[in-house]
């Protein structure tokens, strides 16, 4: 092809710019291969000698071919694994730096021995040259011997590798297997089959630990893969893991320069089982004694221990740190009476107080008895004084400051007056507003209305828009206030919880809203209900409102169905006891919605459609809510666009009344 076709093949491609014949020819003229890559390494040029001497076909390699795919292809035809092509092209791509230059010699796939010398300039575009290499025969033999040489060294490292007692790995920079001994796979028995050059660490831990290959300690799955590769990509100190079959692997990790880490694997097995004999054997009782002294001084509250005649036997840090107290003096056989004096000695107690301890220190009976007592001290302190009788006739007392927990809860009491008071006012507020704004709206509503009667044929085109306009928006208020007074009275007006039999409230709530089921042609299901109790106006509003909301939001042309079920379940209540409650379920077919927004449709005035698109005013479900938190119950969705959606309540089967 001569330079002329060349560069009428090259200028095909609208993306490649066109340059000058007189550079074409001496692009082509030179008596080396020459191709040039952009900042990215894709191909912009590459002269024919490029082509003949690298092996490659003109429709193989159109410009954009990226370099990392020109090397694939020449390893590859060098009969080159993915794993190794993936190693090499990574290699020689963090050797390309700007200003840098990269000479190599390499053999193609046709036998012809070739120098490559690639240069990246300072604006990161790369020229590579390649260049036949003349002698090629005796180059050939000295790079076999080279390469002879190097197969021996290797096999000389493995074999020396293979014989070591401890498993052997070593990982490059992008933290993949390079080279490993036979011991570190028999060490890894779970992902010996994945255990290859190329195979990345990660990886092999991830399936390993999916295969049940380690005993996770007490750990999910992802926290234990992320504390081994904590202290994977951070080498150190050495760690251990247990196996799956009960070996014990101690592993150390080390970094090298260029940052490739190489590990070894020990079994320690042996060496742990020798450990816990050990601990087994020496000093049970001097350890137990141990973590009792380092409990008692590390608690909390002070402790003190009497015996039968009211003499120290013990005390913890704390209880002399409170009271102020010298070791040397408050210590094993010191009577009560006399740490009382000592106390008050030092300012603990006012006169009273003091007396009043005394007194209580030196009543028997009230020893025999479990108490607590609340002690002021003279800083202001508030000590709360715990005293457990033992069966041989001496105490223990436990001593907590509590003075924060008095200061706060006098302004829990507070602040809950406060907030009672509060929701007493919004309460108020809001039926005050939304039934006494009702009387303006009203006035707005019978005004509009006549003035459409009586001059409505005299208005023109605008006036009749803006007064269809009014009308409405006052009827938008009209809901709003409606639904808006409803909501403050699900409180306000609340009444007793009872009895009640939920299949005879459903069937009143169809009953209530028949005529909407037949306007959508719809259907509505109710599985079997249960008795249980509730405030049985809250239960028809709610689950109007959410038949409502299911037939509302049906699906064009789609007949709406709505079933409804019920199931018995428990819940662990704080103290640990069981509580049974009906969980509801409200199940439609009909337009859906994401899970994303299913908090957002619980809020008050919040809507995931426009008011023109459906009709409301956003307040029906934040009224369920209400209602179903009224009775200490819960109220969730589950949404699907396009298929459907299920609103979920659960109510207690037994309700205690707020007055109780």
């Amino acid at each position: 092809m001569n330079a002329t076709a060349y560069e009428a093949e090259l200028n095909d491609d609208d993306d490649v710019p066109a340059i000058d014949p007189l550079l074409i020819d001496v692009f082509e003229g030179v008596d080396f291969g020459l191709a040039i890559f952009d900042r990215e390494f894709e191909l912009l040029r590459a002269n024919r000698q490029y082509m003949e001497l690298c092996g490659y076909q003109r429709e193989d390699v159109p410009p954009g071919t990226t370099l990392q795919s020109l090397m694939a292809k020449s390893l590859a035809s060098r009969g080159f694994d993915s794993a190794e092509i993936d190693t090499a092209t990574a290699t020689t791509m963090l050797r390309l730096k700007v200003g840098g230059t990269h000479k190599f010699r390499f053999q193609t796939a046709g036998g012809t021995y070739i120098t490559v010398t690639r240069h990246r300039n300072p604006d990161g575009n790369l020229i590579e040259t390649v260049q036949e290499v003349l002698g090629a025969d005796s180059q050939s033999d000295g790079e076999n011997r080279l390469k002879y040489i190097a197969e021996t060294a290797h096999s000389r490292m493995m074999h020396a590798l293979d014989g070591m007692a401890d498993g052997f790995a070593l990982y490059d920079p992008e933290d993949r297997l390079v080279v490993y001994n036979q011991r570190y796979v028999e060490l890894n028995p779970h992902i010996a089959d994945l255990i290859k050059p190329g195979a990345q660490y990660e990886s092999m831990l991830r399936k390993g630990v999916k295969r049940g290959g380690f005993n996770l300690n007490g750990m999910d799955e992802e926290t234990f893969i992320q504390w081994d590769l904590q202290r994977h990509f951070n080498p150190g100190e050495s760690y251990e893991r247990q196996l799956k079959d009960g070996r014990w692997i101690r592993t150390l990790e080390k970094q090298t320069d260029d940052g490739s880490t190489v590990g070894t694997r020990a079994d320690i097995t042996e060496l742990k089982e020798r450990e816990l004999e050990v601990q087994k054997i020496s000093g049970v009782l001097d350890q137990t004694n141990d973590q009792f002294n380092i409990a008692l001084n590390n608690m909390v509250q002070g402790l003190c221990m009497f015996d039968s005649d009211q003499r120290l036997i013990l005390c913890n840090r704390q209880y002399l740190e409170m009271y102020g107290f010298s070791a040397e003096v408050v210590k094993r056989g010191i009577s009560l009476s006399d740490v009382m004096r000592y106390s008050i000695s030092l300012g603990n107690y006012k006169d009273e107080d003091a007396q009043a301890a005394l007194k209580a220190r030196h009543d028997p009976d009230r020893l025999k008895e479990r108490t607590t007592i609340k002690q002021h001290l003279r800083d202001g302190r508030v000590m709360a004084v715990m005293n457990e009788p033992m069966p041989n006739g001496g105490s223990i007392a436990t001593y907590q400051d509590i003075t924060v927990l008095e200061q706060h809860e006098v302004k829990l009491v507070a602040y809950t007056k406060k907030l009672e008071r509060s929701n007493r006012e919004l309460q108020d507020f809001a039926y005050v507003a939304s039934h006494d704004l009702q009387e303006p709206l009203r006035k707005i509503e019978a005004f509009s209305d006549r003035l459409v009667r009586k001059y409505g044929e005299l208005l023109p085109d605008d006036g009749k828009m803006y007064v269809d306009r009014m009308q409405n928006a006052a009827f938008r208020m009209r809901e709003l206030i409606t639904d808006l007074l409803g909501y403050s009275r699900i409180t306000t007006k609340a009444k007793p919880f009872q009895k009640i039999d939920m299949k005879d409230v459903l069937d009143g709530v169809v009953s209530d809203i028949q005529m909407r089921i037949e306007e959508h042609n719809g259907t509505v299901e109710i599985g079997d209900m249960p008795t249980f109790d509730a405030d049985r106006t809250q239960m028809r509003q709610l689950f109007q409102n959410l038949l409502s909301n299911a037939l509302k939001f049906k699906k064009p042309d789609v007949d709406p169905v709505v079933l409804i079920s019920s199931e018995s379940v428990t819940r662990n209540k704080a103290n640990g006891d069981q509580q049974a409650f009906w969980r509801f379920k409200i199940a439609d077919n009909g337009i859906g919605f994401d899970n994303e927004y299913k908090d957002q449709i619980f809020t008050i005035f919040q809507r995931l459609h426009g008011r023109f698109e459906y009709e409301g005013t956003g307040i029906g479900l934040a009224t369920c809510r209400k209602i179903v938190e009224r009775h200490e119950g819960s109220i969730d969705a589950d949404g699907v666009p396009d298929v459907g959606s299920t609103f979920i309540v659960e109510l207690p089967a037994v309700q205690v009344n707020e007055e109780e």
